[in-house]
């Protein structure tokens, strides 16, 4: 193909770095399969490679030339867009030592070698994305695809394209192209090259049959189930393929190492092909050569255990513990260098109950003890060990919740639901109370639970009741208030009394009555 037809066709798949969003660019959804421009009447059809989704991507769409044709479509003339005019004819004019004009730059772009991966044409290219990169363009994000996985910029004035891949990942060459649509071949269909993995994560509701999500709530040490989705990309062209999931985690969350499992398709991928390396922010799970394992486009699921610790008893509030993952993978077959998906994040909670013990009369009572119980009939024991700020749920340690000299006790590290505080022993002084004191936890979440962002809003509000009594609940630090009345006990008539003394002395009296009758006599 000869240079002079290469750009009148338009068809020059290129690979280009991601560049930023200005504040200048408006935005244009593409909604089953179609972006409406409202400009004219060409479009340029945008197809996805095999096994590759179109669906999340965005693209910057720069026009560098209004194109005319003549009337019996034999001849096209350009003109720059006044938006990148100057910017391009710097380039220009810096490669030829002189001032040039619209018909210079198009003149010197057709005389650019275009064969092998570094061609001229393509750095060149590639400068002029470089050069307007920060300067008004359209962004195209995709929301759907149509049937076929495609989508199409509809609408659009005839011109010279450049098409700009800016999905947000970082250091990756993504696909980009020039092309050109006229009145001679309105409709200009291009295929999309770049092809890298995605990440999305979830967490397991156990609650309330919500199951995978991106929230949950959760009681400290009970075990959270956590997955990746992704799939395999197009790995040709690699002779081994750096693969790696790192995930970030709240120091109050711990790793059950043990758990780890990664599946492809069907496949459980044996532990000894990837390691496992630990920190203090995470872990990092790596397989330094993929390529081998999989096909392109097999789903990727990967899959572990964790759970809250006792730091999250000193961090409980509506901020919740994060737990985020991205993927680290080759990008270049011809280098070392690895690009970064962005991250997805998941965010659990876990609750506290604020507890006081009280008479009637509002005095503090210490010494009462408690057990917690998960169910009605007492059955379901929730384990608690002592801290410094109250008792935090265990699983192994048994302690007895106390009231301390104020009255007060505190448990910390609960779920959501039902709940049963039973008093085993009373304060010295007051009687054991006869029932278990119900406590219903209820946490209100956002409506959409699958699209959190990090430090972003999931839970909304925290209340509580108790025998369908309203409790004070705070959405700050996820606690309910809770307050445990003993009645003052009735008194026994004992030996002393007044009811006592008063017999005495009419018995006296009586016998006092008697002798002076005797002596009269």
């Amino acid at each position: 193909m000869n240079k002079r037809n290469l750009i009148y066709t338009g068809l020059l798949m290129l690979a280009m770095v991601t560049s930023p969003v200005s504040a200048q660019e408006t935005s244009v959804s593409v909604v089953h399969g179609t972006a409406n421009f409202n400009e004219g009447d060409a479009s340029i059809v945008i197809q996805a490679k095999q096994n590759q989704s179109m669906q999340g991507k965005s693209f910057k769409v720069y026009k560098l030339f209004d194109a005319t044709n003549s009337k019996d479509n034999t001849s096209i003339h350009y003109t720059l867009n006044s938006v990148y005019a100057s910017k391009i004819k710097e380039l220009v004019s810096s490669k030829l030592s002189k001032t040039v004009s619209d018909q210079d730059v198009v003149e010197y772009m057709m005389s650019l070698d275009n064969e092998g991966s570094q061609s001229e044409y393509r750095t060149f290219i590639e400068s002029i994305q470089n050069a307007i990169s920060s300067m008004e363009a359209r962004i195209v994000n995709v929301e759907s695809c149509d049937v076929n996985g495609n989508i199409t910029l509809d609408k659009l004035g005839y011109g010279f394209y450049l098409i700009d891949e800016i999905t947000n990942v970082s250091n990756t060459h993504a696909a980009s192209s020039m092309t050109m649509v006229n009145t001679a071949n309105p409709t200009a269909t291009i295929q999309i090259k770049s092809d890298y993995p995605s990440i999305v994560k979830k967490i397991y509701e156990d609650d309330n049959n919500i199951g995978w999500n991106d929230m949950g709530d959760f009681e400290i040490m009970q075990d959270i189930s956590y997955k990746y989705e992704s799939k395999v990309p197009d790995m040709s062209g690699y002779v081994s393929y750096f693969l790696e999931f790192e995930d970030e985690m709240d120091p109050s969350l711990s790793l059950k190492e043990d758990s780890i499992q990664v599946k492809v398709k069907d496949t459980i991928i044996p532990a000894e092909t990837y390691s496992v390396n630990k920190s203090s922010t995470g872990f990092k799970v790596t397989f330094n050569d993929f390529k081998g394992l999989a096909s392109q486009g097999d789903p990727i699921l990967f899959t572990y255990d964790a759970y809250l610790n006792d730091l999250a008893a000193t961090k409980i509030s509506k901020k919740g513990f994060e737990n985020k993952v991205r993927l680290n993978f080759s990008n270049d077959p011809q280098s070392e260098s690895k690009g970064q998906t962005p991250w997805d994040s998941v965010v659990c909670y876990t609750y506290q109950v604020k507890g006081l013990k009280t008479n009637e009369k509002d005095v503090k009572l210490e010494g009462a003890t408690f057990k917690l119980y998960r169910d009605s009939i007492l059955s379901d024991l929730v384990k608690v060990k002592k801290s410094t700020n109250g008792y935090v749920v265990s699983n192994s340690v048994d302690e007895e919740i106390v009231s301390n000299a104020k009255g007060e006790f505190v448990i910390q590290g609960l779920d959501q639901g039902t709940y049963y505080l039973k008093e085993i022993k009373a304060p010295d002084g007051y009687t054991l109370l006869k029932e278990a004191i119900e406590i219903q936890i209820t946490p209100t979440f956002v409506a959409n639970r699958n699209n959190y962002t990090s430090n972003g809003e999931g839970l909304v509000s925290l209340s509580a009741t108790s025998f369908n009594t309203q409790l004070n609940a705070s959405t700050n630090d996820l606690s309910v208030a809770l307050k445990v009345v003993n009645q003052t006990g009735s008194k026994l008539p004992v030996t002393g009394s007044m009811g006592t003394i008063v017999c005495v002395l009419t018995g006296a009296g009586i016998m006092v009555y008697v002798y002076k009758k005797k002596r009269e006599e």
